[in-house]
């Protein structure tokens, strides 16, 4: 079978939804890739950033029906929590020339000294940067940290162009449970300051970043995110951060800009654990091992009496993977098996993500112990860390 990983989109394909996935090493395609195992079958789907270029489309609306909601309580909620939600401008340079307005996004105050959380996706390439506030008013604003793997930044304005307004509370996402309500506040389509309700579809999903690394726990949405959103809060009943609004995911490549009604935003502890380091001008530097992989389900588990775990089918050059000798899974033959990892640190990993948000609590030049099954043994791996550049 054939599989494609939620992704963000390259260049010709791209629409104007976002930033696409530069810099990623020349071996890692965003075509199909081919794993021979031929026993299960995997949707095709697409991710998208919502980053804003020019563009213009019409988006029907769809047909009334009764309230989900206390319509009262969305209107307040909006009130209070607007005013902290701005839209982002990004210039970028042409032939030597800061082009301003090329592209947007949005971002939300989360503290009185001018602090603006968004999406990497959005600002990583712009070369300066406008900031329109709740009451019409256009500030600069200066990009300090930024973390590629998590698609979030931070931007700061001057304290006292925000000081009558009131930032933003990150809540624990920990706490959110499929169900609940769930509020974005954004600037889809340039349409400033937009509210948009719905539900929290679930949670502990493992949607891929702009730079095609899976981010833990992201929480799906079934509030109608659009192009321009990305950046903007995801809200609860309470007004409070559980999300920042990142991505959407269609069914097909070619599908109308109304299919695109699955979001997803990055939890908010995420934003929380990271938060301090943004507030630096840095990059935050997640750690890798060098790998591509996919689970090994329950299914393909029982079936060919392989262990739960991750199996390799790609090894990235240069990487501490490849220096500990990982081979790539490539069909079901003694000859084509490959490595899978069941553990690192002797915590068991039954996906990417789960290795993902392990290797989130490790630093590049960490050294972990990667436990693998091959052909019926079991072995230990000791490697040091790098830091990511593309992969998982």
């Amino acid at each position: 079978m054939e599989r494609i990983s939620a992704r963000t989109v390259v260049p010709d394909e791209y629409r104007g939804y976002g930033e696409d996935a530069r810099g990623a090493p020349p071996q890692r395609s965003y075509s199909k890739r081919r794993l021979v195992i031929g026993v299960l079958a995997i949707g095709i789907v697409l991710g998208f950033a919502l980053g804003y270029a020019y563009m213009s489309v019409v988006i029907p609306r769809e047909g009334g029906g009764p309230s989900l909601f206390d319509e009262s309580q969305v209107s307040r909620i909006f009130e209070e929590a607007g005013p902290a939600v701005v839209e982002i401008d990004v210039a970028r340079v042409f032939r030597g020339r800061a082009i301003p307005g090329v592209y947007s996004g949005s971002g939300f105050l989360v503290d009185d000294q001018g602090h603006i959380l968004t999406n990497n996706h959005i600002v990583s390439e712009g070369s300066e940067f406008a900031v329109r506030l709740s009451d019409g008013r256009e500030v600069e604003a200066e990009k300090l940290g930024v973390s590629e793997a998590d698609d979030l930044a931070v931007l700061k304005v001057d304290p006292s162009e925000v000081s009558s307004i009131a930032p933003l509370e990150l809540a624990d996402s920990s706490l959110v449970r499929p169900g609940q309500m769930a509020i974005a506040i954004g600037s889809p389509f340039r349409e400033f300051n937009s509210v948009a309700v719905g539900v929290v579809s679930g949670i502990g999903r493992g949607q891929t970043s702009v730079l095609n690394r899976p981010i833990p726990d992201m929480i799906q949405t079934d509030v109608p995110l659009n192009p321009g959103n990305s950046g903007g809060p995801l809200l609860n009943s309470e007004g409070k951060v559980i999300g920042i609004n990142s991505s959407i995911r269609v069914s097909a490549p070619n599908a109308p800009v109304e299919d695109f009604r699955i979001g997803f935003a990055v939890p908010s502890n995420t934003a929380i654990s990271i938060l301090p380091n943004l507030k630096t001008a840095a990059e935050l530097k997640r750690p890798w091992i060098g790998i591509q992989g996919m689970a090994v389900t329950r299914e393909l588990s029982e079936s060919l009496d392989f262990p739960r775990g991750i199996v390799i089918t790609g090894v990235f050059a240069d990487s501490p993977a490849r220096r500990a000798g990982l081979t790539v899974f490539r069909g079901l033959t003694n000859e084509t098996l490959g490595d899978i990892i069941t553990a690192v640190d002797d915590v068991p990993v039954q996906s990417v993500e789960d290795m993902v948000s392990y290797l989130n609590s490790k630093v590049p030049g960490d050294e972990v112990t990667l436990t693998l099954f091959k052909l019926g043994a079991e072995r230990e791996v000791r490697i040091t860390l790098d830091p990511w550049l593309g992969g998982t």
